[in-house]
């Protein structure tokens, strides 16, 4: 038996490239017949014969499937069942599978044919703007909570706040009724993570984790600007403080709004000299022509002996 990588070493360039295309075809064609035939399955809900309360299950314990695969592939096989395009939008690799899973909610019979248009080619990132466009969501309430102590002694010497639209949570039971309290657990990398996510074309949620230090400067940047934002929106504090900021690393990086040492650009002496009227240039060569007269004080002479 041929060792593979021995066989792809073997390769050029082009052809390696050329391979590994026909690979990626291959694979997207795969890909879409595993949705018919996941569809299939979830339909006549065979998962039932091997003994797995639910399609997730099955896809998880019988076919291997990570959690995170087995939701977007279930996910999109059912809406492939709905729209069968999409189907044949994995197969072309118009729109790869993570896309097609934001879209697939939004999807309908009248939009399909130009969302998918619009979506093809494009990033992540890129339709999640469009999913805000096509179903735009209301703006968020503005949230700053503490998170629970790391167990680790740095993260307990600087508590962490969350800035973002997160649901604050129940209140922590009393201390006096519990003779030995459990350790709060750590916050889950979720909640750590930073987070910007579209809601509509012209707004965005924005979420994550600072400091105590952080919190208090927000708290008096709000009593500051209470004249200019009397509500003390976050975002509009947030917005103004990164026009200073950016405005100040510009000036940094690129000298920007400067001017020069003596206040204002070198000149030459020749358009300075210019410059002067034709009445000054006379004054100026009189003065240089007028003779230079200089006053010795005639020093005082002494006559006799003082001490006589």
């Amino acid at each position: 038996m041929i060792n593979s990588r021995t066989v792809v070493e073997s390769l050029s360039s082009s052809d390696l490239l050329s391979a590994t295309r026909e690979l990626v075809h291959k694979s997207r064609g795969v890909d879409a017949e595993l949705l018919v035939y996941l569809g299939e399955i979830d339909e006549r809900r065979l998962y039932l014969d091997r003994a797995f309360s639910s399609m997730f299950a099955f896809c998880v314990g019988e076919l291997g499937f990570s959690e995170d695969a087995a939701y977007s592939r279930i996910h999109l096989a059912r809406a492939a069942r709905r729209l069968p395009v999409i189907v044949e939008v994995v197969r072309s690799g118009q729109v790869h599978l993570t896309g097609l899973r934001l879209l697939a909610p939004h999807l309908t019979t009248d939009n399909q044919s130009k969302v998918l248009a619009e979506a093809a080619g494009k990033s992540k990132r890129e339709i999640e703007e469009l999913v805000a466009r096509v179903s735009p969501q209301p703006s968020v309430p503005t949230v700053v909570r503490k998170l629970p102590d790391c167990p680790t002694q740095e993260a307990q010497a600087s508590a962490a706040f969350s800035f973002g639209a997160m649901p604050v949570g129940p209140p922590e039971s009393s201390a006096a009724f519990a003779l030995a309290p459990p350790r709060a657990p750590a916050p889950r990398r979720d909640e750590r993570r930073a987070v910007i996510a579209p809601l509509a074309e012209e707004t965005f949620k924005f979420q994550f984790t600072a400091s105590r230090a952080c919190r208090d400067k927000l708290r008096q940047a709000q009593d500051l600007l209470r004249h200019r934002v009397p509500d003390g929106d976050l975002g509009t504090i947030f917005e103004k403080a990164l026009d200073l900021l950016i405005e100040q690393v510009k000036k940094e990086r690129f000298a920007t709004g400067r001017k020069s040492a003596a206040g204002s650009e070198p000149r030459d002496r020749r358009a300075v000299f210019a410059s002067y009227s034709r009445r000054d240039q006379t004054r100026g060569l009189r003065a240089r022509r007028r003779p230079l007269h200089v006053h010795q004080r005639a020093r005082p002479q002494v006559r006799g002996d003082w001490r006589s």
